[in-house]
């Protein structure tokens, strides 16, 4: 164990504007429970409201960091009360002297039972024994009123507070939401267990969910993408080498292309080198074997033949089988860009165009030979 590395800081610095707005945070929520104990003492409450030393402890959890598990409405308040239940238990049923630690140990077992866990909790059934041994004794309503009212206190002001800045509280997980334009290349599925057991590596099971987790992996995976592919563009990348063809090449000559040249797809180009469309080797091999097979025709043509006229040729061209190009970029677009439609999606290809006209393609292969350097 590095004993000089033990000693370093592990709370990341905070903003300056963070830092007033976490401290005007408690400020006001402690000050309204303050208010509201005033105003139950002039009221004359028989059983009336009162400040506990933990509920100082609980408004750091909910106005500094308020996105973790600990300080969900659910932790502070049912922490809190639990806690004070089982301390109103323990310091009726054992010696006083051993009452402290039974209290604080049992909190700690509830309040992760009940997935409650919430650091004050421990403050509370501390305070409760340590009372009793000063002779204050409280019976079991204490739980609730004040402790458990003071804590809800709280807590609303702390969702009011952070609504007020813009910030999200209660926590609400929600499934990461893909744009369109979506900078995601997912290496590989990470299960609910998979993430469940990072966290049990790392032992951080009570301050993310394997939900959180996933998000933060997604999040930091599209910032890497972005860091590393959001300088290259698709120029950059792209296979200037081109085979094409003219929307009016007969089949033949675009059946050659395909037995020249190792690829699945031609794009077709018109004469000022604007891209009108794609004609796929399959598109070219259905339309054989429909005219192998299309007897009707070879009758004809034989009838023509016994007649001594030539039959007629097929005047097919390679605007007859072409389709749509899937996808076009420009020059400039960040080949981050292109990373979730590739994943996703089984394009043949990726036309780059510059200035309206076809430069060149991308393939997988393209970008798998830029992820391996």
């Amino acid at each position: 164990m590095n004993i000089k590395n033990a000693w370093k800081p592990a709370v990341a610095p905070a903003a300056r504007l963070d830092v007033f707005r976490v401290g005007l945070g408690a400020t006001l929520g402690l000050a309204l429970a303050m208010l509201l104990v005033f105003e139950g003492r002039q009221l004359g409450f028989a059983m009336g409201l009162s400040l506990f030393a933990p509920l100082g402890a609980s408004a750091v959890l909910l106005f500094a960091v308020h996105t973790s598990p600990l300080a969900q409405p659910w932790s502070c308040v049912a922490g809190n009360t639990v806690s004070a239940l089982w301390a109103c238990l323990v310091v009726s049923c054992i010696p006083l002297q051993w009452a402290p630690a039974v209290a604080v140990g049992g909190s700690i077992v509830l309040m992760q039972l009940t997935r409650s866990l919430h650091p004050p909790g421990g403050a509370v059934a501390l305070l409760w024994a340590l009372e009793a041994q000063a002779g204050v004794v409280h019976d079991w309503a204490y739980a609730l009123w004040p402790i458990g009212a003071m804590t809800l206190c709280l807590v609303l002001v702390a969702m009011l507070y952070h609504r007020l800045w813009g910030k999200t509280y209660p926590l609400q997980p929600q499934a990461p939401v893909r744009a369109s334009t979506a900078q995601h290349l997912p290496a590989m599925d990470l299960s609910t267990a998979d993430l469940q057991a990072l966290l049990a590596r790392f032992d951080q099971g009570n301050n993310l969910t394997a939900q959180e987790l996933g998000q933060l992996v997604l999040a930091a995976e599209e910032q890497a993408i972005a860091r590393r592919f959001g300088s290259v563009s698709c120029g950059q990348v792209m296979s200037s080498a081109l085979w094409t063809c003219g929307p009016h090449d007969s089949l033949a000559s675009v059946a050659l292309k395909f037995q020249q040249h190792p690829i699945k797809s031609l794009p077709v180009v018109d004469a000022q080198g604007r891209l009108l469309g794609v004609v796929a080797r399959a598109a070219l091999l259905d339309w054989a074997l429909a005219q192998r097979t299309n007897v009707h025709e070879r009758r004809r043509q034989r009838v023509w033949r016994l007649w001594g006229k030539k039959p007629v040729h097929d005047t097919a061209c390679a605007a007859d089988l072409m389709h749509d190009a899937p996808m076009h970029v420009d020059a400039s677009t960040p080949v981050s860009q292109l990373l979730e439609t590739l994943t996703h999606h089984a394009v043949p290809f990726v036309a780059v165009l510059q200035a309206g006209k076809l430069a060149g393609l991308i393939t997988r292969t393209d970008v798998m030979r830029l992820l391996l350097h």
